[in-house]
C-alpha cells in the first residue's frame, strides 16, 4: 500500500488543542495517511525562543497523530515570512507531501491563486520608510489583488502559494479554519486558547493553561520554559564585546542599527527594556527580535547562504518510519537521524551552535549524538 502524506509547517510553541483540532481536520480533508510536520527548532519565526525545547516539542507532537517531524534549522525558521516559508515548503515537497495543511483566519480566500501573484518589493510601494514592511506589503496586495492580508496566517498562507510556485511544485493548499480563538489572542478562552495566551499563562505560571492542551502533555508543567530574559545575558554580552565592524556584518542588520544596539545595550536591564530602546516605526518588534538572535549567534549572511539543506528526523511513530522508508529511495535531500561531529561542524553547524547555548541554559544535549524520539504506536 502507498501511504499517502499531508504536510504541516508549524512551532508548536506549545502544541495545544487547537494544533490538534487542526491536524484532525487537516487528516479528514485530504485523506492522507501520513502526518508529515516541519517543525522550528529551538527558535521561532518571531524572533524568540521555543518556551520548550524541539525535542520535547517533538514528543507532544508525536503522543497527539503526528507521524514524522523533521527539524526546520534556526537559518530557515528564524526568517521573515516569505524566505520562511519558501524554506520549509522546500522540505515538504523534498518529503514527497500530497497537499500541505495550514491554519488560517480566511480559509474562504483561493490560495491557490495568491501563486500568480507577482510581488516586486524592491517597486515604489515598498519604499515609504515612514511604516514597516509588512503594512507595506498588505497595502501592496490590497492594491493590487483585493485581497486584505492583515492576519498572520492569511499572510504565511500567501508566502506558502509563492513557494509553491517558485519550486514549481504539485502541492495542493488546504487551509484550516481557525477555531475560537485568535492569533494575537492573550487570554486563555473556552476549550481553543491561543499559543500568546498559554505562553503568557505558563511565564505567569498560571496552571490554567493546562486545560488548553492534549492530556498526555501536561508533564510540561514540570519542565523549565523558555523566555527571551533566560538568553539576555548572552544577547548583552555579544553586543557590548563586539565590535561596530563586526556588529554591521550580522545578517539583516542595517541602517545604522548597529549604534542603536550598542547604546541600548548598556541602558538595558533586561530584554524588554532593550527592543523598547531600539524600536521604531519602521521596524516592528518581530524584525528586532529576530535580528537579536543573529546577533546572539554571530550569524552572517555568508553563513546563510552556505547553509545545507537537510532532512534532520526530529521524531517519528511506526507509521512515519515506513513512510519514510517508502520515500528514502526518492529524497533528493540527505536525510540525517543522527547528529556526529561531522554533521555537528558541517551539515548543520547553525542548529548545532545555537542548540548549545539552548543546552547549556537547561543542562543537556540539544544535538550531539541525539538520535529522533520514537514513539512506537
Amino acid at each position: 500500500m502507498t501511504l499517502k502524506a499531508v504536510g504541516i509547517i508549524a512551532e508548536y510553541d506549545p502544541f495545544h488543542n487547537g494544533h490538534l483540532f487542526q491536524l484532525r481536520q487537516a487528516q479528514r480533508l485530504t485523506n492522507a495517511d501520513v502526518t508529515v510536520v516541519v517543525m522550528s527548532s529551538n527558535w521561532t519565526q518571531r524572533g524568540e525562543p521555543a518556551i520548550f525545547d524541539k525535542w520535547t516539542r517533538t514528543k507532544m507532537a508525536l503522543e497527539n497523530e503526528v507521524d514524522l517531524v523533521i527539524e526546520l534549522p534556526i537559518q530557515s525558521a528564524v526568517q521573515p515570512a516569505s524566505i520562511f516559508a519558501y524554506n520549509a515548503v522546500e522540505l515538504i515537497v523534498a518529503l514527497k507531501c500530497q497537499s500541505l495543511s495550514f491554519g488560517s483566519e480566511s480559509p474562504e480566500f483561493d490560495f491557490n491563486k495568491f501563486k500568480t501573484f507577482e510581488v516586486n518589493t524592491s517597486s515604489n510601494e515598498f519604499k515609504n520608510y515612514q511604516e514597516s514592511y509588512p503594512e507595506n506589503f498588505r497595502k501592496f496586495i490590497l492594491e493590487n489583488y483585493g485581497f486584505n492580508l492583515e492576519l498572520p496566517n492569511d499572510t504565511l498562507g500567501f508566502w506558502y502559494a509563492q513557494a509553491v510556485q517558485k519550486l514549481n511544485a504539485n502541492l495542493k493548499l488546504v487551509p484550516i479554519a481557525r477555531n475560537e480563538s485568535n492569533h494575537g489572542d492573550d487570554k486563555l478562552l473556552h476549550q481553543i486558547s491561543s499559543g500568546k495566551a498559554i505562553r503568557k499563562a505558563i511565564k505567569n505560571r498560571n496552571s490554567r493553561f493546562i486545560n488548553f492542551i492534549p492530556e498526555s502533555s501536561v508533564q510540561i508543567e514540570k519542565l523549565q520554559p523558555l523566555f527571551w530574559d533566560d538568553y539576555w545575558p548572552y544577547l548583552k554580552y555579544e553586543i557590548n564585546q563586539t565590535s561596530l565592524f563586526d556588529l554591521r556584518n550580522v545578517y539583516q542588520m542595517s541602517d545604522g542599527l548597529e549604534f542603536l544596539f550598542k547604546r541600548a545595550a548598556i541602558k538595558a536591564k533586561n530584554f524588554n527594556e532593550f527592543i523598547e530602546l531600539v524600536k521604531s516605526k519602521r521596524y516592528t518588534y518581530t524584525r528586532l527580535q529576530r535580528l537579536c538572535v543573529y546577533v546572539l549567534f554571530k550569524i552572517t549572511q555568508q553563513q546563510i547562504d552556505d547553509s545545507s539543506r537537510n532532512l534532520r528526523v526530529l521524531g517519528m511513530t511506526k507509521n512515519g518510519q515506513n513512510y519514510l522508508n517508502q520515500i528514502k529511495k526518492e529524497l533528493k535531500l540527505s536525510l540525517i537521524s543522527k547528529v556526529d561531529k561531522t554533521v555537528f561542524d558541517r551539515a548543520d553547524y547553525l542548529e548545532c551552535k545555537a542548540g548549545l547555548l539552548t543546552g547549556t541554559i537547561l543542562n543537556n544535549q540539544q544535538d550531539l549524538y541525539h538520535f529522533p524520539v520514537i514513539i512506537n504506536k
